[in-house]
């Protein structure tokens, strides 16, 4: 038993720091995955865009299209996680904060402050509402720079294709064009929305009590 606190207290405590601790650590873990995963989609889509130029392997064009579309919807995928646990290290941390009468722990101050809070409406990992910081400026050089990419990709593959000719020449623009809207409209309700966010959140005031993080979806 800590010194001046009951036993309960101090075995509270140590299951918040425990449970921080996992947090953090998937926070990293995710962002690790994020950025890992989303360098070898960009090297997988340039390797797929070289060979659309080599007569044996130019059908790879026509594949092109909806890898660029994977690897943007996974990576969001992958970010929704560090999203989540984002938002659970900081009830966290502002529970034990609580407990302790202090405030010593201010990761999720600094993270909010750099990054946006995890409740901000956003496009992926880009904070609508720190449009000029950083990791949006990022993200939204990879939304561009993905878009021309989707562009450039979707010409090179209808070319492709009209050469194989009916009936694939007919079908793929379409098919492509109504995937990309499907997936775009998706990220956008998804991230825009907040809706796992607000769930997510109830049940985090629900164990710790209501925080600051809860106005931003009143």
């Amino acid at each position: 038993m800590t010194a001046g606190r009951p036993a309960g207290t101090t075995d509270a405590l140590r299951i918040l720091e425990a449970q921080l601790g996992r947090m953090r650590g998937m926070v990293y873990r995710y962002y690790e995955l994020f950025f890992r995963f989303t360098g070898a989609g960009l090297v997988a889509s340039g390797v797929l865009f070289v060979a659309a130029f080599w007569p044996p392997t130019q059908a790879s064009a026509l594949l092109l299209p909806f890898v660029i579309l994977y690897v943007g919807f996974h990576a969001a995928y992958l970010f929704s996680y560090v999203i989540f646990a984002r938002t659970y290290a900081e009830a966290l941390e502002r529970r034990i904060n609580t407990e302790l009468g202090e405030e010593l722990l201010v990761a999720h101050r600094l993270e909010a402050v750099y990054f946006g809070a995890p409740g901000d409406p956003r496009l992926v990992a880009g904070s609508l509402r720190r449009p000029l910081s950083m990791i949006a400026a990022e993200t939204w050089h990879f939304v561009v720079m993905g878009a021309a990419l989707f562009a450039v990709s979707t010409f090179l593959a209808n070319a492709t294709v009209a050469r194989i000719g009916e009936p694939w020449s007919t079908w793929f623009l379409p098919v492509v064009i109504a995937w990309a809207l499907v997936n775009g409209a998706y990220l956008a309700w998804y991230f825009g929305a907040n809706r796992d966010q607000r769930a997510i959140q109830r049940v985090l005031d629900e164990a710790y009590g209501p925080s600051r993080a809860s106005t931003e979806f009143d």
